[in-house]
């Protein structure tokens, strides 16, 4: 089928793109001799121009920088949850860290002109005419894909409607893929340190390892089975698949190492509990909690015991206020203080809650109650906590689809990309390749 060569200033869509403006390609070679007819300001160009008229807002950088600054989020969050031991203020100063040096990326991202030059310069243009030259190099057409160092793949566009179009498509999707990446960055950051704390960091790391493989396998199968069922009636996209960008099972940010801080944070979406063989050989916390199977890892159901606790202990402070100036020893004589007794015999709060009240032998000591209202505060906080733990492992059930669901988005991209080739052909100049 025959395509059209392809003179400076043809439109470009970009599958990074974060923007709905499309680009035009523009020369880079050093020998210029064969132009688009008679206007000598449009060069044909080759496999050897690999640039465009300004720089797309790139998806590549903005994953980085947001997975950065979540994940350092995510380390602050966890570590504040579980601030009481070694493992909380060191996250915490490395989420600080992180955070800092995030900031300091920001800054000098803000200074960086042209990101595509460099990146596109590094790329190398696919499915080129393999028998017609330009000036020593091959021609590309409307069938060519330039393929980023960075992995975005460009594609020449030669109507601004159409390249208007899916650009915006794009920028949607990649959108949408940055927010679900900063994300899943965020609960990584925060399930890291508290799996951390609960299971200690070796078991942490290894199980981190563990899922990251799974999670990349998955992700490859995800790719190969939206690659293998859709558009196939659309020639670009198959050539998409077979020759410019093969799907691998080599992760991102193995290629890219500042994109390497959104790779790990899938990685450990939650800390499982530690479990033991109940009387009936089934699991159980050690707790008695009720223990729940998800992603391979053990979770433990306990939100209404925390905000039941937090409800309880609210009303128990304001019930002890009562007793404020009142000396231990007389407590048991007031009517408040024998009330409060009362409700703490007939159950009325948690156990956990009013242990300090009781004695050895679990008998209600009314001169325990002064000292009662003064840990409430404390309970109340670490409630908070637990349900503050419980949020992250319960965004971290969430998470665990949030790589698949950025890889549909990503994967779209590439189909949006292919559907504009499609309904651009046809479009181009006068001059074509009946080979292309």
């Amino acid at each position: 089928m025959s395509a059209s060569y392809i003179p400076k200033d043809v439109y470009a869509v970009c599958t990074f793109q974060t923007d709905s403006e499309p680009r035009q390609l523009i020369p880079t070679r050093e020998t210029i001799t064969v132009f688009y007819g008679s206007d000598t300001t449009r060069p044909l160009l080759t496999v050897e121009d690999r640039n465009i008229n300004k720089e797309f807002p790139c998806k590549s950088p903005k994953n980085a920088m947001w997975g950065f600054l979540c994940f350092g989020a995510g380390l602050i969050v966890g570590a504040l949850l579980v601030l009481s031991g070694p493992v909380g203020w060191a996250a915490l100063a490395v989420g600080v860290g992180v955070l800092a040096c995030a900031g300091a990326a920001v800054y000098h991202a803000t200074k960086i002109n042209h990101l595509c030059t460099e990146s596109l310069g590094k790329g190398s243009w696919k499915i080129e005419h393999e028998k017609v030259t330009f000036d020593r190099s091959k021609a590309i057409t409307q069938n060519s894909i330039l393929v980023c160092d960075t992995g975005g793949l460009l594609s020449p566009i030669f109507s601004y409607a159409v390249a208007k179009k899916y650009a915006q498509q794009i920028n949607s999707n990649n959108g949408k893929e940055i927010f679900l990446n900063a994300a899943a960055s965020f609960f990584g950051g925060a399930g890291i340190v508290i799996a951390a704390a609960e299971m200690g960091i070796a078991k942490t790391l290894l199980w981190m390892g563990v899922t990251m493989g799974v999670m990349n396998e998955l992700s490859y199968w995800e790719r190969e089975g939206i690659r293998n069922s859709s558009l196939e009636d659309n020639s670009h996209y198959q050539d998409m698949n077979k020759e410019a960008d093969e799907n691998s099972r080599i992760p991102g940010y193995l290629n890219d190492v500042p994109e390497s801080v959104t790779g790990i944070t899938p990685s450990d979406l939650a800390s499982p509990d530690i479990l033991e063989l109940n009387e009936k050989g089934g699991l159980a916390s050690r707790d008695g909690k009720t223990p729940v199977f998800f992603n391979g890892k053990w979770y433990i159901q306990d939100w209404q015991k925390n905000l039941i606790e937090i409800k309880q202990g609210t009303a128990l402070s304001k019930d002890l206020t009562a007793l404020e100036g009142i000396d231990s020893r007389e407590v048991w004589k007031t009517p408040e203080g024998k009330a409060i007794v009362e409700n703490i015999r007939n159950g009325k709060y948690s156990e956990s809650l009013v242990a300090t009240a009781k004695d050895g032998l679990g008998r209600v000591r009314p001169r325990n109650l002064p000292n009662l209202a003064r840990e409430l505060p404390a309970i109340k906080m670490q409630n908070i906590k637990n349900i503050g733990k419980l949020g992250v492992k319960g965004g971290g059930f969430v998470g665990f689809f949030f790589p698949f669901i950025a890889t549909y988005f990503s994967e779209d991209s590439r189909k949006i990309l292919a559907l504009a080739m499609a309904e651009d052909f046809g479009k181009g100049i006068n001059v074509v390749a009946d080979e292309a």
